[in-house]
């Protein structure tokens, strides 16, 4: 069972996975030990179940993010998940009960990039439609 401490704790290193241990416990006002024991608990109980690095994807002289909606036929769904699986540039890739049934994400240099993804999408066996979104900025 998670409790309001565990809640402090996923929402802090939620925005910051770096946080040391030590100013962790200083604001919850527990010790360091205590904070150690939640951590590898709520880690074995598969609630924290990574760290990653958010990158400036400009710095790497990318100019944009793209999330792409994808549809495909019912029948082949799956194959279609497959080979999106194989497009070294998504970066995520997630099933979806929204308006698309399939979401990924590419960082694009320029609009050649995404019009030659949009191809090889458009081109996969089963895939009915692919609707691109340019985000302009993360606001949170």
């Amino acid at each position: 069972m998670v409790d309001s401490t565990d809640m402090v704790i996923l929402k802090t290193i939620e925005k910051n996975a770096r946080i040391s241990f030590t100013k962790l416990a200083q604001k919850l006002n527990i010790s360091e030990a205590a904070v150690r024991k939640r951590i590898k608990k709520l880690e074995s109980e598969n609630l924290i179940i990574g760290y990653r690095a958010m990158i400036n994807y400009k710095k790497l002289g990318f100019s944009n993010k793209v999330v792409v909606g994808v549809d495909s036929e019912p029948n082949l769904y799956f194959d279609v998940i497959n080979k999106l699986r194989e497009f070294k540039e998504i970066r995520e890739l997630n099933t979806s009960s929204g308006d698309h049934m399939i979401m990924f994400e590419v960082w694009i240099k320029n609009m050649d990039d995404l019009n030659n993804i949009l191809e090889r999408v458009n081109s996969i066996h089963g895939v009915t439609q692919s609707c691109p979104s340019i985000i302009h900025e993360n606001m949170k």
